[in-house]
């Protein structure tokens, strides 16, 4: 496990709840300018919901079986994130907080009837060219043992730093040659669908008068919605075990929008791409190596 041994914990018996910590975000609005706070949110004993599960697994195309789908376990960690954004400490303010990156590491597949434990904490707070930028790991044990391990990396809008490197997806050749893959309707209420089974109810992506204070012509997709439609598209063809999947969120998903996937697929990884019906506006990047 990472992180100082004498880390804070806040420690939760429940799943934080989002809608409170999204509606006192939207008042404070604050963020401070210091470094990351040496906590961790944890949860202990963490039993799935079959039929959130089950939901879950419908709304993005997974196959419901005996082990958890390669995302679901994000789904579990997202509100301890949220909750840590939400310290007083915390130098990057959660409203308007923007997705950047995921990348999630499965050691081994997780049964449905497993009970799980969470540690989230932050690390490598560094500048991005917008702003500044840092990483929140989720890992989920299972009698000690990490099976999942999940790392988001989100950006806070304030002073530009324009010599920053950024984070660039692998280079997209291949796909030039790549077979044709699923088209999706990707319809105006799918964000109010999301949040019914995800719990993640920012209103950028409810409904486009709640997004246009925000900053949004219209609602838009959340980004791990289009992320675990992809991993459900490809899930024929990935290991069970040992898997690296990364997603690299390029241009947010307006919603109603219909959107195209385009693949390459080899004997130890795939590249996908997620972009706009006519190919012009790319959403997504996403990566997997095993």
């Amino acid at each position: 496990m990472s992180g100082s041994a004498m880390a804070r914990e806040l420690t939760f018996g429940a799943a934080p709840d989002l809608r409170r910590i999204y509606a006192s975000a939207l008042v404070t609005g604050r963020a401070t300018s210091g470094p990351l706070p040496d906590v961790r949110a944890v949860r202990s004993g963490i039993g799935v919901d079959v039929g959130n599960l089950v939901d879950y697994a419908r709304l993005c195309g997974f196959t419901v079986g005996a082990a958890l789908p390669l995302t679901y376990p994000h789904l579990l960690a997202f509100p301890l994130q949220m909750a840590l954004m939400s310290e007083r400490d915390f130098p990057l303010g959660l409203t308007g907080a923007v997705h950047l990156e995921n990348a999630i590491t499965a050691t081994r597949p997780i049964a449905v009837g497993e009970s799980l434990d969470l540690a989230v904490w932050a690390e490598n707070l560094r500048p991005h060219r917008r702003g500044q930028q840092a990483d929140l790991v989720s890992e989920a044990s299972v009698d000690g043992e990490v099976v999942w391990r999940g790392v988001s990396t989100y950006l806070s809008k304030g002073t530009e730093h324009p010599d920053a490197a950024p984070s660039e997806p692998p280079i997209l050749e291949p796909l030039q040659d790549a077979a044709a893959g699923p088209r999706w309707r990707i319809g105006e209420d799918a964000g109010r669908r999301y949040a019914r089974v995800s719990g993640d109810w920012n209103p950028i992506h409810l409904h486009a008068l709640t997004a246009r204070p925000l900053g949004f012509p219209t609602a838009i997709a959340h980004g791990m919605y289009t992320y675990a439609r992809v991993v459900a598209a490809l899930a024929p063809v990935l290991p069970a075990s040992g898997l690296t999947s990364r997603v690299w969120f390029r241009k947010p998903v307006r919603l109603p929008s219909t959107v195209h996937l385009r693949s390459a697929i080899a004997s130890d990884h795939t590249l996908s791409r997620l972009a706009s019906a006519k190919g012009d506006i790319e959403h997504a990047v996403v990566e997997h190596s095993w």
